[in-house]
């Protein structure tokens, strides 16, 4: 125990952060970052269940002491028929948001643009997209290219109309 007080990160393994290169910050930063989302997904999964059996609860008929048990309450199709979809699609939302941000997680993954390059490797797009890069071009492409290519850095003086070309 020092002056400063008692190290909570050295009694669950977290070492000096001096010591950590540049790069562990880093990296040790966007995990936590990860795993805060899903948490807090998690966090608003859970606050969504529980609006959603309050809303189930409620509407549940329990008689008084002198009712009879087997007559209906009064009700509403159009209340209950909007709040079972506004429960659905309440614990639809949190449930899946819980989920991609899990595997995000899981699979180290931080932003769209990186999910797409990660499932463009596993699919096999990467190696499919470095054979079309190296694949032979066809003439007419390839002129159509070299004119575009002229006309953007201003190599052509002025454009040829049909007259001059004859």
């Amino acid at each position: 125990m020092s002056a400063q007080g008692f190290d909570f990160g050295k009694i669950i393994g977290r070492g000096d952060p001096s010591k950590k290169t540049e790069a562990v910050l880093k990296y040790n930063e966007r995990r936590f970052n990860q795993a805060a989302i899903f948490y807090g997904c998690t966090i608003a999964t859970y606050i969504a269940s529980k609006i959603a059996f309050r809303g189930i609860v409620r509407r549940r008929y329990v008689p008084h002491f002198y009712q009879h048990n087997h007559v209906p309450p009064k009700f509403n199709f159009y209340r209950d028929a909007m709040s079972a979809v506004t429960h659905a699609s309440l614990l639809a939302v949190t449930s899946m948001s819980m989920f991609v941000t899990g595997s995000f997680w899981y699979f180290d993954i931080s932003s769209a643009s990186e999910f797409s390059y990660r499932m463009k490797e596993y699919l096999g797009g990467a190696e499919a997209e470095k054979e079309l890069k190296n694949a032979p071009v066809d003439k007419e492409t390839e002129d159509m290219q070299n004119l575009l290519t002229d006309v953007i850095n201003g190599k052509l003086d002025e454009p040829q109309s049909d007259d001059t070309k004859k």
